[in-house]
């Protein structure tokens, strides 16, 4: 009611008592309600409620708003006034949405709004190119129960120009006005679902009868010219060899237009296919990117498309373009039930093909034609070839002359044909004459003659000679396939070997290069300044020979290891062997880690039955390992522990770690982690031989995260 409503300024105190100039108001007001529920039309309706209010209150400007189906958009359907001030504004300036300016909330609030003082209501939203104007406005929601539907809007020049007992005549207005919109929403929902259904059957009968798929496609797209309010409609076939779609009917475009866009190549469809099931609206933005010389106006604009499909692999696609005002919100359902009726009718148009080539084949093909009926499969109609294939005497029914294997299945086969209708094919085995197998494919078809009476036939078709092409196809497809599996497999590993020969030479040159640089130029220098040496040069350019010569040593003796054990011809020479002491003597050697300090964790002694040469292999490329891929200032760690039935040796260091998805690939052959290392790459053998020689004592090796940062190399050796 008033007395709560919110208002913008000081509102007029409420009256006690309705004065009779309220209650003939109110009268007239009942009496309008009986002739709004009448009209049937909500823009009627809204036209009698702005000619209503200037009978009853004194105003200068009148809308009339109602709520959209997106629930936000609040659209103008009434319009009075007498105001020059107002003429400026255009429809869209007067569409709000809810919660914007008065109109929008009060349509929010669902509460009556009063704007005595418009202008300087914090409420208010002005229009941008319309005069500031010193006015009261009075908002009254529409609600059907406690849903607001629209709105009524009144304004008057001046402040506080409406009074308590105007907003009760709106208020009452209001309520018997929202019932007759939505009263007339609904009969207009009911119009338009009977207009549709209406036009939906017509487009049925229309199609009714028509066996080809042109004619089919071009009452489509007449009928859809009619029925949806449209600029133009055009049907198209695709083409299943390149994709391509070809323009069958187009309505509402001049020939010479049409002629522009009769052929869309197959890439230009795909990029604007946006469904192949579903009826999709392309707005005018996207239609503008179709290339021009597909164009059949100067302004394109938005672009409904309706798929059609049809059995087996069939496709259509009806095109709308919309009006200038655009596409109705009912065009969607219409353009639906357009797409489904015309994919029916184009299904039945193509089944009916397949039955005239089907009709065709029986008079043509070398092939048996038979007709029986469908409840006791007495054969009714056999056709003379039956006795060349089947021999005498002729079957009576059918099923008869299946072989006894097949029979069961086939007969069941059928009754399932005839309870579904339509086109089927069965394939079985038969007698033939002197008792010979055949193979027959038999095309069945299940349906109903004109007058509606149940039909089965079908023709029988002898494939026994493609049953054995396909049988020995299949052998020489098996046997092909394996060669061709066996030639890939060499290929593969071909290329595997030159991979990783590459892979290996490179490595091996780096690695043979340098030693040998440094042995050839310290051999060099002794051989030509042998007596202008001092003892501890000369002692110091031996030194780094021989540290290079190991070097070589060790990686042949790598090579040579790793080469033995992928062939399997190396095993291990287990004997008592002190790990302890073994760990020590490792990591005291220089060439090892170069002067690195080391953390040991070991006890006093450590015996386990081991190949010593092949344990000591694996400490020491553990450690060269360590060294090699840590800075100088990281620490390294080395422990060894009995641990179940064997030994775990660790290794850890505070470097950079290895990441997850290389912890196995470290081991192969070849591989290494990617990134900086304090030395020389290497050939990237050693860990592939700390794991090899791993499992030759059956046990394995891997690599963990190490706690606070690093990796942790561990080794297990179960004892023999």
């Amino acid at each position: 009611m008033v007395g709560t409503a919110p208002s913008g300024g000081d509102g007029p105190a409420p009256a006690e008592e309705p004065a009779p100039r309220s209650v003939a108001r109110l009268r007239m007001l009942h009496s309008l309600a009986l002739r709004l529920n009448q009209l049937g039309d909500v823009r009627r309706i809204a036209e009698a409620i702005t000619a209503e209010l200037k009978t009853l209150i004194d105003y200068h400007n009148c809308r009339i708003y109602l709520l959209a189906e997106d629930g936000v958009t609040l659209e103008p359907i009434a319009f009075r006034g007498e105001l020059t001030e107002y003429e400026g504004e255009t429809y869209e300036e007067l569409v709000t949405r809810v919660g914007e300016g008065f109109t929008g909330y009060a349509v929010a609030t669902g509460q009556t709004y009063y704007a005595a003082d418009a202008l300087r209501d914090p409420v208010g939203v002005q229009i941008p190119g319309t005069p500031e104007i010193e006015e009261s406005i009075l908002v009254v929601p529409t609600k059907v129960g406690e849903r607001a539907t629209g709105a009524i809007v009144l304004s008057n020049l001046g402040v506080d120009r409406f009074d308590e007992e105007d907003i009760r005549v709106v208020e009452v207005l209001a309520a018997h006005a929202a019932v007759a919109f939505e009263n007339a929403r609904l009969l207009a929902k009911e119009r338009e679902a009977a207009e549709t259904a209406s036009a939906l059957l017509g487009l049925s009968q229309a199609l009714t009868g028509a066996h080809g798929l042109e004619t089919v496609l071009a009452r489509v797209a007449e009928a859809a010219h009619r029925i949806v309010p449209c600029r133009f409609a055009a049907t198209y076939l695709r083409d299943p060899a390149d994709g391509s779609f070809r323009m069958v009917r187009a309505h509402g475009i001049p020939k010479d237009r049409a002629a522009h866009a009769s052929q869309v190549p197959a890439a230009v469809a795909a990029d604007f296919l946006r469904s192949t099931s579903e009826p999709f609206l392309l707005p005018r933005e996207v239609v503008e990117q179709v290339p021009r010389e597909l164009w059949v106006t100067d302004q394109p604009g938005s672009v409904l498309v309706a798929p059609l499909r049809f059995e087996p692999d069939g496709f259509a696609a009806l095109v709308l373009t919309a009006p200038e005002e655009g596409f109705a919100p009912r065009a969607l359902t219409l353009v639906r039930g357009i797409a489904d009726i015309a994919s029916l009718a184009l299904g039945s148009a193509r089944r009916f093909h397949e039955l005239e080539r089907f009709h065709e084949l029986v008079e043509d093909l070398d092939a048996v034609f038979w007709e029986a009926d469908p409840s006791s499969l007495a054969l009714t109609f056999l056709s003379a070839r039956a006795q060349t294939v089947l021999g005498e005497p002729a079957p009576l029914a059918w099923g008869a002359h299946v072989h006894p294997e097949d029979r069961d299945r086939a007969i069941s086969e059928l009754r399932r044909a005839i309870a579904a209708g339509g086109h089927h094919t069965l394939e079985y085995r038969a007698l033939g004459q002197g008792g010979d197998v055949l193979w027959l494919r038999d095309l069945v078809h299940a349906g109903r003659d004109p007058r509606g009476a149940p039909i089965l036939r079908g023709l029988m078709v002898d494939i026994t000679e493609r049953k054995r092409a396909e049988e020995a196809l299949r052998l020489s497809e098996r046997t092909y396939q394996e060669a061709f599996e066996r030639e890939r497999e060499a290929a593969e590993r071909l290329r595997a070997l030159d991979e990783m020969k590459n892979t290996f030479l490179e490595a091996v040159s780096h690695d043979l290069r340098t030693p040998l640089t440094s042995i050839l130029g310290s051999a060099i220098t002794l051989e030509q300044g042998a007596d202008a040496l001092s003892r501890e040069d000369a002692q110091d350019l031996i030194h780094r020979i021989a540290v290079n010569a190991r070097k070589l040593e060790r990686l042949l003796a790598d090579l040579l290891d790793l080469d033995r054990l992928q062939r399997g011809i190396l095993a291990p020479q287990r004997r008592p062997t002190d790990l302890a002491d073994l760990i020590r003597r490792a990591v005291a050697d220089p060439d090892v880690l170069g002067g690195r300090p080391v953390e040991l964790d070991l006890p006093d002694r450590l015996l386990a039955h081991l190949d010593t040469a092949k344990v000591e292999r694996i400490v020491e490329n553990l450690l060269a390992n360590a060294a090699r891929h840590t800075p100088p200032e990281a620490r390294v760690w080395i422990s060894a522990r009995r641990e179940g039935r064997g030994i775990l040796l660790v290794v850890e260091d505070e470097g950079p770690g290895v990441p997850a998805e290389l912890r196995e690939a470290v081991f192969e052959p070849f591989r290494q982690v990617p990134g900086p290392s304090t030395h020389d790459p290497g050939v990237g053998i050693g860990l592939a031989l700390v794991a090899r020689f791993a499992e030759l004592h059956g046990g394995r090796a891997w690599v963990e995260e190490r706690p606070g940062g690093g990796a942790s190399f561990r080794v297990y050796l179960p004892e023999a």
